[in-house]
């Protein structure tokens, strides 16, 4: 899947041979080239081409893609930039896209742009349906998430977008109903919400799993957003590293090794970033880590956060140490995470780093609640619901979950 999302992915669109539909290049185009071909098309808009908008909606309808079953046009806020910057406009590039999408859907992902009004107007002018997605509390990003992002989600024209989204699509397709209940006091929500089962999905990925190291590792995977949730566990990294001379840390992703780790020399390794995301996993699971962590940091906004990291690291072949933090909860059941009190990392952790049993109990759990719930054919049996939520015929929402049916994967009653 890695290979085909990376090369579907990032070829821009060429149109010419689109019956004289456009000859503007649009955005990018995943699923067949002739529209027609297609059971379901999908005019997708997002903030950004990031892990958001492929958790959510391309892995899950990789398999309905895969098979020339459904099409999808993407445009993202960097697309409407560079539109503006080549002296274009914005409307225009809707205008072009929407042609080349001829939509039965619209579905919107964390987006905040100049747009918003036009998908509005635009979709119910057409009588397509539009689902509006998020995945957190936008309107009170925190500064400890970084100056820029809390700059940028807070200007005045990005919430007013968000909030027209929230109040006006067809459904609002949220992560968590915490994250609803937090929204409510924000934007008067459309009257169709869906709050999913589950805010992420990935099947077992080969090449994980524990394996003997000659030097046992530990490590978290985050973007520079996360900084201090790091620093909530870092008293337990340092004791960690401290009790155990031959174990290693590593920190994989745009965020960097505190400088409180820097005595420790060569046993902190710093993984960059991996931009697409299957390739991310797939990196994830060839460190063969012997435990992953999830810090989280008590607040507001994190309250509205989704259990994503255990996911992650569960899918992976990493056994994972979560914060006691109300959305690691259910995960955490039946022993398929190990939970650590705020103020108990120092002592906590360095006990179960050194613990190997607890480390393949808690994996063998952790996979089968993966299978179990947070398999990518339970994600697509969801999004399926959604869209028919949204106003889509069956048969044609349907097309998602199933060219996802597997045996393995049949929906939960």
């Amino acid at each position: 899947m890695a290979r085909w999302i990376g090369a579907s992915y990032t070829k821009l669109m060429s149109m010419a041979k689109l019956r004289q539909r456009s000859s503007a290049q649009v955005g990018r185009l995943l699923g067949p080239t002739d529209p027609d071909k297609a059971k379901l098309r999908l005019l997708v808009v997002a903030d950004a081409a990031g892990a958001t908008l492929q958790i959510n909606l391309l892995r899950p309808a990789h398999a309905a893609i895969a098979a020339g079953d459904m099409r999808m046009v993407i445009l993202t806020e960097e697309d409407e930039r560079l539109a503006v910057k080549s002296g274009g406009s914005a409307q225009q590039l809707l205008a072009d896209a929407w042609q080349q999408a001829a939509p039965h859907l619209v579905f919107v992902s964390r987006y905040g742009g100049s747009l918003a009004e036009a998908l509005l107007q635009k979709s119910a002018d057409k009588g397509i349906p539009l689902v509006y997605h998020i995945d957190d509390n936008l309107f009170e990003v925190p500064i400890e998430a970084g100056i820029e992002k809390a700059k940028k989600y807070g200007a005045p024209a990005r919430q007013q977008s968000i909030r027209a989204l929230l109040e006006r699509a067809n459904t609002v397709y949220l992560s968590t109903e915490r994250l609803g209940e937090q929204l409510r006091k924000h934007a008067q929500l459309a009257a169709s919400m869906f709050a999913g089962e589950i805010a992420s999905a990935s099947d077992p990925i080969s090449g994980g799993g524990p394996v003997a190291l000659s030097r046992p590792r530990f490590g978290y995977m985050a973007s520079s957003s996360h900084a201090a949730d790091l620093q909530l566990a870092l008293p337990g990294v340092i004791a960690g590293l401290t009790a155990n001379p031959d174990l290693h840390f590593t920190v994989f992703g745009s965020l960097r090794p505190p400088p409180e780790l820097a005595g420790f020399g060569p046993r902190v390794e710093h993984m960059p970033a991996v931009g697409d995301y299957d390739g991310f996993l797939s990196q994830l699971a060839a460190m063969r880590w012997d435990w992953g962590l999830a810090p989280l940091r008590p607040g507001r906004f994190n309250e509205a956060k989704t259990d994503t990291k255990w996911v992650e690291y569960s899918a992976a072949g990493i056994p994972v140490i979560v914060s006691d933090h109300p959305i690691y909860q259910d995960c955490s059941r039946n022993g398929a995470a190990v939970r650590v009190g705020d103020m108990q990392w120092a002592e906590v952790l360095p006990q179960v780093l050194a613990d190997r049993a607890l480390a393949e109990r808690t994996l063998a759990a952790a996979r089968e609640r993966l299978i179990n719930h947070h398999g990518l054919g339970h994600m697509a049996i969801q999004l399926s619901r959604v869209l028919k939520l949204a106003g889509l015929p069956s048969e044609r929402a349907e097309t998602i979950s199933k060219s996802r049916y597997a045996p393995e994967s049949k929906p939960r009653s």
